[in-house]
Formats: structure tokens, sequence, C-alpha cells
């Protein structure tokens, strides 16, 4: 019998596939290769990559088995999504450079391995790692509950930077003409104001001091005045301690008295980097930065005169300072413990440190810029690498070795994040707190009481307040096993009424078979999850633990107790008014367009064309359009004598900017309603005519009806995307202001990939199914009253 030709071909392909994956896989075999994520990219790593090149070097002189070090930029930093699903594929790298806030959080999801057995076992070696050799505020923060969960590797501090020739002019002198620097808050808020510049137009040209613009964040002033933002067990959540709640106070003080955080926030989204840096450039007078500020003046404007000194606190408080950083961890799972750890030693060492900085100082020597290093998280590779490459380095002027020395001397008054499981969730609450706060939504003790009731209640969660058991996945393959036999049952059933003769045809046999990869990947990995998330809805799951059955509480939650919930739903409805809008726009050029014009291809493809830019690419282009002191609208509405909004900093004109931006893609649709037009048979206007209709007329009574079908498909269409919009805010806003911009799907993403509550987050996925699918059966229902189809009767 010959076989069918369409099987001999993929029995070829598999074959094929099956030799080349052979052979890789051998290869494979030979060398040892050691993953590396979390890694920076850029020329400032330069020093970096050399480093870990190096120990590739040293390790394969000296073995046989040959080392491969893959480096890459994903999962640490700020995007763990990349890692969690890593550790739960069983496939991590084997080290993670990871932001040293974070350790905690995931060492109470056990993801990282516990590193106290290797610091003990080589202690006596040459260069051991000791906690004692560190800054106390880096070693802590990378101990969660009495274990060494990473090793820390870089640090910094945030400092005051202050314009000396501006201060000067606005007479902050002694009497020897030293520039005095603000050492309180009480004459930071006086500086602010009187270094502050406004135009006549009223726009600020400078601002003396921005809260919240740099590197300090609430954290910083919380600390400075003597507030904590847990307690000393963990367990308790202390955001709105009085002492926190003055500082938000002072903050939101100062905003009002600079016209506003949304005037200030305006003023600030002009603001870029690099040599167009707003200090640098003059538009801030002072601001609390990281020490990193000293290298960008050292390379793009060293002969700035500048300063650095402790940041102001309240009277009578002490000089405070907040540092963060990296560490390397070791992800649990990983297949190379203890050349990962080797690693780990080789790039913690003085040795290593003397290494990075040496070629990074080559490097940026050859291009034309000076070499500042940061600061090492190791105090005692600190002192050799100020000498080295600060005090001996000629490339510096004295004013920089001199400002370096100041925020080198800060690190030992170092403050660090709270080591919590609930560190993000804490982060994001007291963002929040600072927006709610300083837009007045709510005032400072009430915006922070609310954040703390959130994290508090995510910590009793996380603590076991609740005993819940393992969700039984007997009852949910169950489930599953049922509705398959219900699906055979009906397979089998239209096997019958169709014939077994058809089905077994070689033809059709080909068929299911070349359609069968695309069958089989839509079971596995769309149904499958799919069914997964409804029984997950139900469950506490963090991906790396086994799921606990919660029954309804993530829908109580939700329903009963979940502001945000309620908040995102109404911003995301708030959105379905650019339904209407978009298909009157887009069906007003798809009129034009149907016109006989000249050039007709060019202008159909010269409105079309927003709609294939990419949304990312799309929204960061708007940004500009939306800037409210140069962008391209406020600009244009300012010649004709209109002062515009401040767009997308105002809660208000937040969603109303979206909408707007929305317009811009109206071209997608302009493509259905074109055809719609065409497709119109052209007797129904001549009749018309004859009865005497104007334009008007036949539009209302021809053209409309005859495009029904293509309205409702719109309606449809814009809704299902309307309640799943995201990337515009996750680009543009962040999802603010004051949360005016966090839709419903940001919400659920922040939920499942920053938080890791997948359950709580496949709760959220399902009410958004309902509600879609309720509105769209809603629809359907009313569509035969007002959807018209043309038959052949009517042709």
């Amino acid at each position: 019998m010959r076989e069918c030709p369409q099987l001999a071909i993929c029995r070829f392909v598999t074959l094929f596939l099956f030799l080349i994956f052979t052979a890789c896989t051998r290869q494979q075999d030979d060398v040892i290769e050691l993953q590396v994520w979390g890694l920076s990219e850029g020329e400032g790593q330069i020093g970096l990559y050399a480093a870990i090149g190096e120990f590739e070097k040293r390790y394969n002189a000296t073995h046989e088995k040959k080392l491969r070090v893959v480096t890459s930029t994903l999962g640490g930093r700020m995007n763990p999504q990349k890692l969690m699903t890593a550790i739960a594929g069983g496939s991590p790298p084997d080290v993670i450079n990871q932001d040293r806030f974070s350790i905690g959080g995931w060492a109470a999801r056990d993801a990282f391995l516990p590193l106290d057995e290797f610091i003990e076992r080589d202690k006596n070696e040459p260069n051991p790692i000791r906690g004692e050799d560190y800054y106390p505020s880096t070693w802590q923060e990378a101990v969660y509950q009495g274990k060494v969960y990473a090793i820390p590797n870089s640090t910094d501090d945030r400092v005051l930077y202050y314009n000396r020739d501006l201060l000067r002019a606005a007479g902050y002198v002694q009497p020897d003409g030293e520039v005095v620097p603000p050492k309180t808050w009480q004459e930071l808020d006086e500086y602010a104001l009187a270094l502050t510049k406004k135009g006549e137009d009223g726009y600020a040209e400078r601002i003396g001091f921005i809260p919240n613009y740099g590197n300090s964040w609430l954290y910083l002033y919380g600390w400075q005045n003597g507030g904590k933002f847990m307690s000393d067990d963990g367990r308790t959540c202390t955001l709105n301690h009085p002492k926190i709640v003055e500082a938000l106070e002072w903050m939101t003080n100062i905003y009002d008295k600079l016209g506003g955080r949304a005037q200030v926030d305006g003023f600030s989204s002009t603001f870029q980097r690099g040599v167009q840096d707003p200090f640098i450039m003059g538009k801030v007078a002072m601001v609390i930065q990281t020490n990193g500020g000293i290298r960008n003046i050292a390379r793009y404007k060293p002969e700035i005169n500048f300063a650095i000194a402790p940041g102001p606190v309240p009277e009578g408080q002490p000089f405070t300072t907040w540092s963060g950083g990296f560490s390397y961890a070791i992800p649990r799972g990983t297949k190379h413990v203890e050349l990962s750890w080797e690693l780990i030693k080789w790039l913690s060492s003085e040795e290593a440190a003397i290494f990075v900085s040496r070629v990074q100082q080559r490097y940026d020597k050859s291009h034309g810029r000076p070499f500042v290093p940061g600061i090492w998280a190791n105090r005692k590779t600190n002192e050799v690498i100020y000498q080295r490459f600060v005090l001996e380095n000629p490339d510096l002027n004295e004013n920089i070795k001199k400002q370096f020395k100041v925020a080198l001397d800060m690190m030992p008054f170092s403050k660090f994040r709270p080591v919590t499981p609930v560190g993000q969730l804490l982060w994001d609450e007291h963002v929040r707190a600072i927006e709610l706060a300083t837009h007045h939504t709510y005032t400072p003790k009430e915006a922070l009481d609310i954040g703390a009731k959130k994290v508090q209640e995510e910590l009793d969660r996380l603590n076991g307040t609740k005993d819940y058991s393992p969700m039984n996945w007997g009852y949910a393959l169950a489930f599953v096993g049922v509705c398959c036999l219900g699906a055979f049952g009906w397979m089998g059933f239209k096997v019958r009424q169709t014939g077994i003769r058809t089905i077994l045809k070689p033809e059709s046999r080909a068929g299911y078979l070349f359609a069968s990869p695309w069958i089989l990947g839509f079971l596995i990995l769309t149904l499958g999850p799919i069914i997964a998330s409804i029984f997950l809805s139900f469950c506490e799951y963090d991906i790396l633990h086994p799921a606990k059955f919660v029954g309804i509480d993530n829908y109580k939650r939700l329903i009963r107790n979940d502001p945000i919930f309620w908040k995102s739903l109404w911003n995301t409805s708030y959105m379905v008014l650019a339904i209407p809008l978009n298909m009157i726009v887009g069906l007003a050029i798809a009129m034009l367009l149907n016109t006989k014009v000249k050039g007709l291809s060019f202008y159909r493809t010269l409105f079309y064309l927003p709609a294939i830019v990419p949304l990312v690419a799309g929204s960061v282009l708007w940004i500009w359009v939306f800037n409210p002191q140069n962008g391209l609208l406020n600009s244009f509405l300012r010649m004709v004598g209109i002062e515009g909004p401040l767009w997308l900093q105002d809660v208000n004109w937040s969603k109303p900017s979206l909408i707007l931006m929305g317009l811009w893609g109206s071209g997608a649709g302009m493509i259905i309603w074109l055809a719609g037009l065409q497709g119109i048979p052209s007797h129904l206007y001549e009749a018309a005519e004859i009865d005497g209709a104007g334009w008007w007329a036949k539009t209302w009574n021809v053209t409309i009806p005859m495009l029904t079908p293509y309205l409702f498909f719109n309606l449809i269409m814009g809704i299902i995307n309307t309640f799943q919009i995201f990337t515009q805010a996750y680009v543009m806003t962040s999802g603010g202001p004051v949360d005016s911009t966090l839709f419903y799907v940001y919400y659920l993403f922040n939920n499942a990939f920053q938080y890791f509550k997948m359950g709580y987050a496949s709760a959220l996925a399902w009410i958004l199914f309902v509600i879609i699918l309720i509105l769209t059966l809603i629809q359907i229902k009313l569509a035969p009253r007002w959807v018209h189809y043309e038959t052949e009767e009517g042709r």
C-alpha cells in the first residue's frame, strides 16, 4: 500500500529535528554553562563583564571541562516575572543580580538558597566573605529571619546636591563668602521657594527643590523624622506612624507652596537624563540624589560649581541617609551551586573590584570621559577603590574628589528598606500614599492609614492568621475528566452523523494530522491554563508553593474589601466613552475617502499608518505631545490664546488624554468602515435621490442602516478591547496620577506579576470575563432590533 506523501514529509521533518537536537545536546555536555541574570547593559558595565570573562578564563585554565558564563539582563532588577517563571519551571539561572530590598520577599518564598553554610565553610580561606567587612545597612538588607540570602555588591546613598552659584545669588552665604546649604527641613522649605523662578507666563523656569524628585521618597523623610515603616518583629506595618505622617505633611506643604503637585509634575515631565539633566542645566537648584549623580556631573559638566551635603533633617534630628543597591543570590534549583558560589566570591573580592575599576577606567578614558567609581558594599574594598581611582585619578578635578568623599562618609549613617515578604507592596502603597496626599485626594494621615491597612492585611495572610488546607486537585481532575468525556461523546455523536468513512479518508487524516500541532497547542497552552485559572481563583497561590483552597475568599475580598478593584473597574468603564468617538472619527474618515478623489491610496495609507505604529512607540510619542509646558498640543493651544490643561499630570484630564490619543489610531476602524461603504448598493442612493433626499437624509436612512452590521462588529470588539486596556497606562502614567489611570488589566497584572498573588489575579480575570460576556450577550440579544442584514430578497 502506497504511503501518504504528507506522512512521509512529517517523518522526515521529525527525524531532521531529532538529529539537530541530539547534536546540540552532545555539544552542551562538553561545556558547563553558568547562567548569570539581572546584569545591567551599557558602557558603564564593561568592567563587570570583563571580570566575569576573567573568571571564565581562570577556570578554563585549570579545569579539563570548560566553562562558559552566559550573561543576561533577564530576571533581576525591577523585572521579577522572568525569574519567577524560571524558578517555577525548574530552569533558574545560577546567579542572579537582585535588587537588595526584594531579597526578603524572595527568601520568604524559598526562592533563594541561604548562603550561611558557604560563608562559614570558607571563612579561613584567602579573601573570605565576612559580614563585618560590609556596611551594616547593606549586609542586614540581605538577611531574612537570621539567614544570609545574598552577598551585597554595590550600594549608594542619598545626599543633597546644591548649585553654589544659585545659592550665592540668592544670598545664602556666610560672611567669609562660603555658600551655606540648608540643614533643616525649615531651611529647605525656605530655600525651595527662594530659588524658584517663574517666567512671565506663570510657568516655572527653575524650581529650588522638589520633594519627590531625584531619589528621596517618603522613606528617607520618614527615617529622618524618626519614623519606622515596620515593627521590629516584622509582623506589623507602621506606614502610618505619626512621624511618617508628619513627613508626608511636610512634603505636601512644599508642593502646595510651589503651586501644587500637578503644576510641579508638569514642570518635571520635561526633565531628561545625561547632558540634559535638570540639575546640570540649572532647572533645579537642589536635589536629593544618589552618589551616582557625581559620575553624571563629571562626565557631562565637571566645571559646574556644585557641592554635596547631608540631606536636611527636622530640627533636633541626626543626619540620616538611605542606601540601596544590588546583591548576588543563588536561586533554588540551580544546577551548579558550588560554581555559582565561586563566581560570587570572585566578584565580591577586592581583586575583582580593582580589576573591574581598572578595565572600566581604561575604557572610559579611551572614549574621552573621566571614570568615577561607584560605592562598593564592602567597606575595605571602598578604601582601596577610593584611594586608587578617586584620589589618584588625574582625570577628576578636586571638587569632584571632595564631593565623592562627602557621599562616602555618609554611608555609616544609612538606613535600608524593611526586609519583609511584603516589601514590594509596602513600597507601592508608600508611593500611592504620596500621590493621594500631595494631590489632596486624602489627608496625609488618611492616605497612610489606607496603605497601612492594605499592607497589614497581606502580612496577616502571609503570617497564617487563617489556616487554609491544600487544594485537592483530584476534584479538579475529576471535573476536567467529566468535561472531556462530554466532549468526546459530542464528537462521537458528530462522527456518527457525518459517517465514519468520511473521517477515515486519507485527505481527512492528513488534514487532522497537519492541524494537530495547533489543536494540541490550543488544548495544552490555551485551554489548559484557562481551566486551571478557574480553580486557582478559589486558591491562594504564589507559583512556588502548593495552592491552598480558600473557597470564595478571593472574590469576597475583591468585592467587599478592595477599593482599588472598584477604582480600576470605574477607570476602565470610563474608557468606554472612547468607543463611540473612535467609531465616529473612523466613519468620518472612511466617508471622506469613499469620495472620488485623486490620490485615494495615499490618503488611505496616511490615515491607516498610526494603526500600525507599535503601541509602546506611540505612547512614548504622545508623552511628548501631552507635555504641559512645551508639548505639541499645549504649544498649539497657546498660539490660539488657550491655556491648555496639564493632561497626564492632572487627575481630571488623564483619562480624557488617553481617549484623545486613541483617536489618533482610528485609521484601523476606517478600513472596516470603508469596506462597508463600498458594499452599499448604489441603487439605494439613486432611489433616495429620486425621492428628493439630501445628503443627510441619504446618510441617515441609507448609509447608517446598511452599516449596522459593521457598527455591531465594531461595538463588540471595541468593548472587548477597551476592557483590556493596559499598555498606555503601563508606559505613560504607571497608573497615576492618584490611580486615575490604574485600569483593570493593569491592576490584574500587578497582582499576578508584582505580588505573585496568582489566585487573586485569577479571580480578577474571571470577573473580567463575566463582565465582557454579559455585555456581549446583551448586545447580541438587542442586535435584531437595530442591526439590518441585506438578504438575497432585498437585492
